[in-house]
């Protein structure tokens, strides 16, 4: 991006934080063996550390899922601050061309402030499976009214997105590019939209690290970039103080601290953007310090409680008033630990006897939901190629063999990373990290008595139809 000022990276200890902090950080987050896929350390503005787990990169775009949510509420501040909409709108009163029949009371009552809030009028997200998400959100039967009860909603928030659009002809990634993304330097990010071209306002947006760093430094900075404001007086500050009680959520992070406009209450006087499987911005205003992370967690029912957990119990008591002395030593264990970070990969050897015997053989499969007839394994020294065929066409996985390997899978036809081993003379193992959707999938493929098993075991989040059957470990 022309013209962006770089964020300074610094040693920790020049802004107060010592370098083993971050290394027993990084040793945590193995320990409890969550996926993380990069994490970055600022404080005063400076970069005190960043890490990125190898296929990741820095400048890789990363789904940022409900991080887009406290976007949206940036938008929306925006917005109110030019003088086009105000918390006490009706939602309503946007879209009469969408309401059908007679409106239920609860709906009418909803306010722009209730959607922030995440207290609406319904109980949970509302229909996404139609073509209009407005319409559904508009004439689904209310559960209560709105501003009594919290429930996280993402219908509601993307429905503020399309408020926005409707006032200014623009989406809001449009919108947002002058007014906000430019001048605090963020890069050409990615927005998905819904069906009728409204961003997704829960979710969506595609960002590398630094994005997020950025966005959660502007609010540490009370909305104020290079002296110039970006963000309404006071709106940091509003949005992000408790409007809602969230005792009665199911799923919390940091406890039941409270939920601002689109941003969560966190421990220690924090708030933090929260994305499903790890992705965090958490804005420690006592320290100045702002950590952002990216991760897949969706193995773990708790993963993203224990990346905050290690954040709290390492980083956070290690943050000090005044800078520290250099710590020549520890600093550069940290940086060559930074230097070798990768995903946690398939282990074992590189080669098996099995792999001359079936380089290049075609092998025919039962009956599997996803109608391939037959496969095939090419090896090379250090790499591998298996075939999948059927309907016509085949569909390739390539893979290191003890190292990663950039490619399409053949299950999604996704972008992503693979790496396989040899576990023992009859057992491959490939791992297979996709970007577009945060998921992992994990081939164990075993010979025994000349009979070949593919077992599939997926971890991750799902948005697309066709990963429905996904869920759950299956078989080829």
């Amino acid at each position: 991006m022309k013209n962006r000022t770089e964020l300074a990276r610094v040693q920790p200890e020049s802004v107060g934080i010592r370098s083993k902090a971050i290394i027993d950080f990084i040793d945590s987050i193995q320990e409890k063996q969550i996926h993380l896929h990069s994490f970055a350390v600022l404080r005063y503005g400076k970069v005190a550390a960043e890490g990125y787990y190898k296929p990741y990169s820095a400048r890789q775009l990363h789904q940022a899922f409900s991080v887009s949510k406290s976007v949206t509420s940036a938008s929306i501040g925006i917005a109110i601050g030019e003088g086009l909409l105000t918390l006490e709108d009706a939602v309503a009163d946007y879209f009469p061309e969408k309401l059908a029949g007679e409106v239920h009371p609860y709906i009418r009552m909803m306010r722009i402030k209730h959607l922030l809030a995440m207290q609406t009028a319904h109980a949970k997200s509302t229909n996404t499976q139609v073509q209009d998400w407005v319409e559904s959100f508009l004439n689904t039967k209310p559960s209560h009214p709105p501003g009594t009860s919290f429930a996280y909603d993402t219908t509601g928030t993307h429905t503020l997105c399309a408020i926005l659009q409707k006032v200014t002809g623009m989406t809001v990634h449009d919108y947002l590019r002058t007014r906000l993304f430019d001048p605090i330097g963020i890069g050409e990010i990615e927005w998905e939209s819904c069906p009728l071209g409204i961003n997704k306002g829960g979710s969506g947006i595609k960002c590398t690290t630094e994005d997020l760093a950025r966005f959660g430094q502007l609010y540490l900075q009370q909305g104020i970039w290079e002296d110039k404001r970006i963000l309404p007086e006071g709106w940091v500050e509003l949005s992000t103080a408790k409007h809602a009680d969230t005792n009665n959520a199911k799923m919390l992070l940091d406890g039941p601290l409270g939920y601002g406009y689109q941003f969560w209450r966190t421990r220690y006087n924090s708030y933090s953007a929260f994305g499903a499987g790890g992705q965090l911005v958490v804005v420690i205003p006592e320290k100045e310090a702002v950590f952002v992370s990216t991760a897949n967690t969706m193995k773990y029912r708790d993963g993203q409680q224990q990346v905050l957990d290690s954040l709290w119990e390492t980083l956070y008591p290690a943050i000090q008033d005044e800078a520290l002395p250099e710590n020549g030593s520890t600093y550069t264990s940290l940086i060559t630990k930074l230097d070798k970070l990768t995903l946690t990969m398939p282990r074992g050897k590189i080669s098996s006897p099995m792999m001359e015997a079936l380089s290049g053989k075609q092998i025919e499969l039962d009956s599997n939901a996803f109608d391939f007839e037959a496969c095939e394994f090419h090896f090379a020294e250090e790499s591998g190629c298996l075939s999948f065929y059927g309907k016509g066409q085949r569909l390739d996985l390539d893979f290191g063999l003890m190292d990663w390997r950039s490619g399409k899978d053949p299950f999604l036809g996704l972008e992503g990373f693979s790496a396989g081993a040899w576990t023992d003379e009859k057992t491959l193992v490939i791992q297979t990290t996709l970007f577009e959707l945060t998921q992992e999938f994990t081939l164990t493929c075993g010979w025994e008595q000349g009979l070949l098993s593919i077992q599939v075991v997926p971890a991750g989040f799902y948005y697309k139809d066709q990963v429905e059957y996904l869920n759950e470990r299956f078989s080829i």
